[in-house]
């Protein structure tokens, strides 16, 4: 159950990016010659459904293991330290 609830507020999320993204595009372009509450609503929370799609659902937002880079021990390729070069 936990399971089709959590897929459900996905697939609105998405939806909601969607058509917000959407309504700031037309927005931008000039073709919103009137805008209404449900366009102005959407180009106002876009904002936070592009923060919460960055921290939590991008790659590059999450603190993930496998998405980062190795730390470095201050070793070259062969185990060597690193030369600069000028």
């Amino acid at each position: 159950m936990k399971r089709i609830l959590l897929l459900g507020a996905a697939f609105g999320y998405m939806v909601l990016l969607i058509e917000a993204i959407r309504a700031a595009v037309a927005w931008w372009r000039g073709e919103l010659a009137q805008p209404g509450w449900g366009d102005i609503s959407l180009i106002a929370v876009l904002p936070v459904l592009a923060w919460i799609w960055w921290r939590y659902i991008s790659p590059f937002g999450r603190d993930c293991p496998k998405c980062a880079l190795p730390p470095d021990d201050g070793q070259g390729r062969n185990g060597t330290p690193p030369t600069c070069q000028p």
